[in-house]
């Protein structure tokens, strides 16, 4: 009989790790970022700290249910809404009530056409009070109106069916992944998910890593602690960013010159996008002599190192591989491994960027080894300069990206 219950036992706990590692109640394969919806509210002008009423425009205006459609037929099965959480901290009362009116109107916009719906807490970059930047320090009433956040807004997601709506709990957290900063960012996502835990129990949690949601982040992570099988863990992918941020002009370092940079590294000669870089170089006219010369240096630096590095479809497969051993090593199941974000920067309005097929073999490349790894994938952005639709007028998918994501585009 002891023997019987010994077998019993180890059968037991290998079923049960199992079904912990399959335990996430939301699931989705196929996703796309709507991150102008909800993530630039109209903030006071300086000095103030506030948030204007109504907080959000309509320019570029969010997708109406007909543009969902399309996007469910063209095969996506979700939509990751990226929230920022400072208007639902600043008003109060009626104001707030609005708010989440606003709010819930757009998931059920998304639902209509067939979407589920990953809500993205998002702390923005320019607010000073309740930015991103402030919501990193523990004991800070940013972090604090954060946490009160979740719960909240887990407690009303529950008005959704825990099939069709999962809750991520914070977007790239600017804190070092090693040392003090990766114990205190454990910490913190430790108790955001605690708290959103007890708003709802139900509800999927969706969980990044720090190093502004790295690989490397998440895998810094230790997934057991957190004590909580539904949980999905993400990471966003970028790299090489002198190839996928090449001409972004919102980026401090100086690939924001770069222009036509191949991929996969070296797949034209170094000297084009070089020649690019120049002709740019001297289109511009905000910098004086000296800040050209730098920035031109520096964009030379950072292209002859991304031609050096040899980057390619295997660079992408050995860090999915590396994040698919971590997974292994923490009892998550690969189908509760979710890339957030991954796009590249594309020529538009006559500014520098990636080419057409450079982008779309990226996309594809890295898509094709999220799949191999068995991760689910969002696809940044549906507009904007990352953009899956062809521009602002004709906001129809572009065919070319839609076969890069290996979807129909029916």
């Amino acid at each position: 009989m002891r023997t019987l219950f010994r077998a019993a036992a180890a059968a037991c706990v290998l079923a049960c790790s199992i079904t912990g590692a399959d335990a996430a109640t939301f699931e989705m394969r196929r996703a796309i970022n709507v991150a102008q919806w909800f993530t630039w509210p109209r903030f006071e002008a300086p000095p103030a700290t506030g948030i204007l009423w109504p907080p959000y425009k309509e320019t570029p205006r969010p997708p109406s249910e007909a543009e969902l459609s399309v996007l469910r037929r063209a095969g996506f099965d979700t939509i990751r809404l990226p929230v920022d959480p400072a208007p639902f901290i600043v008003f109060e009362g009626d104001r707030l009530e609005g708010v989440y009116q606003r709010f819930h109107a757009a998931i059920r916009r998304i639902r209509s056409a067939g979407l589920k719906v990953v809500v993205d807490l998002h702390p923005n970059s320019r607010h000073p009070t309740w930015g991103e930047r402030a919501m990193i320090a523990p004991d800070s009433p940013a972090f604090a109106a954060l946490k009160r956040v979740a719960e909240t807004m887990a407690r009303r997601l529950a008005a959704y069916s825990p099939q069709e709506v999962a809750l991520e709990l914070m977007n790239e957290p600017r804190l070092k992944c090693k040392g003090e900063d990766q114990q205190r960012w454990q910490r913190m996502a430790g108790e955001l998910v605690a708290q959103a835990r007890r708003g709802n129990p139900q509800l999927t949690l969706i969980v990044t890593g720090a190093c502004i949601s790295t690989a490397e982040g998440l895998m810094a992570m230790d997934a057991r602690a957190f004590g909580d099988d539904n949980l999905i863990f993400t990471f966003h992918y970028y790299a090489p960013f002198t190839f996928t941020h090449q001409g972004a002009q919102f980026v401090p370092w100086p690939d924001k010159y770069l222009d036509e940079v191949p991929w996969p590294a070296g797949a034209r000669p170094i000297e084009q996008p070089l020649q690019r870089l120049v002709a740019r170089m001297e289109s511009v006219r905000n910098l004086d002599e000296a800040a050209r010369s730098k920035a031109l240096l520096g964009a030379r630096v950072n292209l002859e190192r991304f031609y050096a590095s040899g980057a390619g479809p295997e660079t992408i497969a050995a860090t999915f591989a590396a994040v698919r051993g971590w997974a292994e090593r923490n009892g998550v199941a690969a189908k509760d491994v979710f890339i957030g974000e991954f796009g590249v920067w594309r020529q538009h309005n006559g500014l520098p960027g990636a080419r057409a097929e450079d982008r779309a073999r990226w996309i594809a490349d890295v898509r094709k080894a999220a799949e191999a790894e068995g991760f689910s994938w969002a696809y940044f952005n549906y507009d904007g300069p990352f953009a899956l639709i062809r521009d602002d007028q004709d906001r129809r998918p572009d065919p070319l990206l839609l076969q890069s994501l290996g979807l129909p585009g029916r």
